[in-house]
């Protein structure tokens, strides 16, 4: 998809009237837009969910799909963060049931010392991850069954002597997000592109929206404004007001969807060289492998001919038995990760979130890198802050489906 160009607005009328006014305005309707809406219900206070696309069309459709602790963060050590995922994960497996799948990730290793240390890290993460809501009993954990793991396709030829088995929650990201925005009272104005605001008393007063639909002009005002715009926060503070600091650092990672390989049963993740992981799940009838990455400079970025040839090495350094580069791709997709501003490789950046109000304008906050999993929470926080009301409902209530499906697990 080319850097300049939002998916087309589908046919029909908003609805709304020309003039609106709420407590609480949000541009941007990823999962942190969508998450803020969601608690500021729960709250009762009145608030609209802005974005220039489609809820949940932007980055939030391309995260790795994954509610997790963070593996990874064993090998950089940030323990805090790691468990604030797992309790995380835990709250999802909750909330939203419906849009969620325990797995058994396997993590391979080539030697027995690095198995050793997988075992000790491994059951580190799953003993600070032990609550696991709906997780199924015949999914084992620890150490993998040498005939088990020798039965695995992915096995043959390769650099691997076994596996160790840890917890992890498979998810449908963008399902979740249109889930917690259904879940809200928010005016939603999709579909809808800011084209001027009005500032008054060191605050912002309201914001023209343009629907791209039918180009109707609408008027929205508000006490407080939250940004969520993901990995356009930059180039939009820019273009709207002006605004000259970096903050963020965007780093793009790729997936590439094959036919499913019959005997592949298990998600593989398998530790690569500065800290990235290649992921190798088998799910919705197809087997997903990624991600590399590399800095970029927009929200929007194809996949490069670079990426993809790194990540067939990589497959095949890996998992020799399987003949990569005649499988068909069946999909390929590019996700942005907003990283806050940091010196050294994207690969060693938290993903880690900030909230920051406007240096001018004091009734704006922004939000600042995070990821999927710690969404909830970061705006739960938020929605306190703005208002001053906790909530204990948050971490209970289920979320509404979006699409009027079944709520039984699928």
């Amino acid at each position: 998809m080319s850097p300049s160009v939002w998916p087309a607005p589908p046919a029909g009328a908003c609805g709304l009237p020309a003039s609106l006014d709420v407590e609480v305005g949000i541009l941007g309707a990823g999962i942190h837009g969508a998450a803020l809406a969601r608690e500021l219900t729960l709250r009762d206070i009145s608030c609209a969910l802005v974005d220039k696309g489609d809820i949940g069309g932007g980055t939030s459709q391309w995260s790795s799909q994954l509610l997790h602790g963070g593996i990874r963060y064993l090998l950089t050590g940030d323990v805090r963060q790691m468990r604030e995922g797992l309790a995380e994960r835990a709250v999802w497996a909750r909330i939203a049931p419906r849009r969620c799948r325990w797995d058994a990730f396997w993590m391979p290793h080539r030697s027995r010392l690095e198995g050793m240390a997988h075992r000790v890290g491994i059951g580190l993460y799953d003993r600070w991850g032990a609550d696991r809501p709906g997780w199924p009993p015949e999914l084992a954990l620890g150490g993998v069954p040498a005939d088990a793991f020798a039965a695995d396709p992915r096995t043959p030829q390769g650099p691997f002597r076994g596996a160790t088995a840890y917890a992890d929650l498979l998810t449908w990201d963008r399902d979740l997000t249109k889930d917690l925005a259904a879940s809200s009272e928010a005016l939603r104005l999709d579909f809808h592109e800011p084209e001027s605001f009005e500032e008054g008393a060191g605050g912002l007063v309201a914001v023209h929206v343009r629907d791209r639909r039918d180009g109707t002009l609408r008027w929205l005002a508000a006490r407080q404004w939250v940004f969520a715009l993901g990995p356009w926060t930059d180039d939009a503070l820019r273009g709207w007001f002006g605004d000259t600091d970096r903050r963020l650092r965007l780093s793009s990672g790729i997936h590439l969807w094959f036919d499913p390989i019959p005997g592949c049963v298990h998600p593989w993740a398998i530790r690569r060289p500065k800290g990235r992981i290649l992921f190798v799940i088998p799910r919705d009838g197809r087997l997903q492998v990624g991600t590399t990455e590399r800095e970029v400079e927009d929200g929007w970025v194809p996949v490069i001919d670079a990426e993809r040839e790194e990540l067939f090495g990589a497959l095949e350094t890996a998992l020799p038995a399987i003949p990569w580069r005649t499988l068909p791709v069946r999909d390929e997709e590019s996700g942005v990760r907003p990283l806050v501003v940091a010196r050294g490789a994207t690969t060693h950046l938290s993903r880690e979130a900030l909230l920051e109000r406007h240096p001018r304008l004091a009734n704006l906050t922004l939000v600042l890198g995070g990821k999927l999993t710690t969404a909830r929470l970061l705006m739960d926080r938020l929605a306190t802050a703005l208002t001053g009301r906790p909530c204990a409902a948050s971490t209970t209530a289920p979320l509404r489906l979006w699409d009027g499906q079944s709520p039984e697990i699928r």
